[in-house]
């Protein structure tokens, strides 16, 4: 018994390091806009684990992560103050990936997902919403119509 609550400890205390320096090797993006607009550019500031802006941090754009018709996009490289501009080309979810080394040569990395927005309500959804609805309004009245003047289903 006592030598298991011994390799359940160095387990955890193995995990608990395992996890603090994954944590530790990851900085983080700080977006000026909460949801950016597809076409609006926007700022990206790059921080390492201290909050030290990162300079030549390399910044990719994942729109659409996880699916069929998934895009990467080059968006540049992290000026000196850690900052970089961003314009979405695709409204939709899209990650945005930064990653660097530092002096130590470790592979850094931060990644934060965001939603980007329309700039305005697509013509294309209102269209297929418009005809939609007559459809499912002009079906259900051809067929209450046709119920009552024969008075069955059809």
């Amino acid at each position: 018994m006592r030598y298991e609550k011994h390799a359940v400890t160095i387990f955890a205390a193995t995990v608990f390091a395992v996890c603090s320096h994954d944590a530790a090797a990851r900085g983080r993006l700080i977006l000026h806009e909460r949801f950016p607009t597809r076409g609006q550019e926007m700022r990206i500031r790059v921080e390492d684990e201290a909050q030290n802006p990162v300079g030549g941090a390399i910044v990719d754009v994942t729109y659409r992560p996880g699916s069929k018709v998934e895009r990467v996009d080059h968006v540049g490289t992290s000026s000196s103050d850690g900052m970089i501009t961003w314009t979405p080309t695709q409204a939709g979810i899209a990650t945005i990936t930064a990653t660097w080394s530092e002096h130590d040569q470790m592979l850094r990395s931060s990644q934060a997902s965001v939603s980007v927005k329309f700039p305005s309500p697509p013509a294309d959804g209102i269209l297929i919403m418009i005809v939609a609805g007559v459809l499912l309004v002009g079906g259900s009245s051809i067929r209450l119509f046709y119920m009552l003047r024969t008075q069955q289903a059809p």
